[in-house]
């Protein structure tokens, strides 16, 4: 199976109350779960960005799969999570980047296409309406961070999501949790 994955990688900065671990976030669990159950016959093709301060932290995983569609960028963006245990967490992201890149002139070497709206910027719905005119295949989404806005001060409040319908015509998989069915 060849599988395309879509998401931006993000450096975490994850406060629990008791210390602040900085770590590989976003696309790089779900490259870490695929790696762990992928067989010899996948390849799993990686859409993402990185830069140079950061990529230690996601290159052991990052390493295992093809990643000629991974784009250097001069900063990727950074999540501030704040973990509460009686609510829900709380984010501010800084250095939100562009969307990613998606070239969609050979996707019919892929048997399924994978997004993960990890910043919810990764990409636009007029780049998935392209995907989805070529390609013919599965699209599964995991809703993720689309499901929140940004506001002025770059902190992310769950809200509805505009032209989810028009989103929805283009996937044939769409994963949310208990909070995001909502948005």
């Amino acid at each position: 199976m060849n599988l395309l994955v879509i998401g931006h990688s993000v450096l975490d900065f994850i406060n629990d109350g008791n210390s602040i671990k900085q770590n590989a976030g976003g696309i790089h669990y779900t490259i870490f779960a695929l790696n762990r159950f992928k067989s010899k016959e996948d390849e799993i093709y990686l859409c993402s960005q990185f830069d140079t301060d950061t990529y230690r932290y996601f290159q052991l995983e990052f390493e295992k799969i093809n990643n000629s569609y991974l784009t250097k960028v001069d900063k990727i963006p950074r999540v501030h999570l704040n973990l509460y245990k009686d609510k829900e967490r709380h984010e501010k992201y800084e250095n939100i980047t562009n969307n990613l890149l998606v070239d969609v002139n050979n996707l019919s070497k892929f048997d399924g296409i994978l997004i993960n709206m990890i910043t919810g910027f990764d990409i636009t719905l007029e780049q998935l309406k392209n995907i989805r005119n070529n390609f013919t295949g599965l699209i599964y989404i995991d809703v993720h961070t689309l499901s929140r806005g940004l506001d002025q001060n770059y902190k992310r409040n769950f809200r509805l999501i505009p032209e989810f319908s028009e989103w929805a015509k283009c996937l044939d998989i769409i994963q949310v949790n208990q909070k995001e069915i909502f948005t």
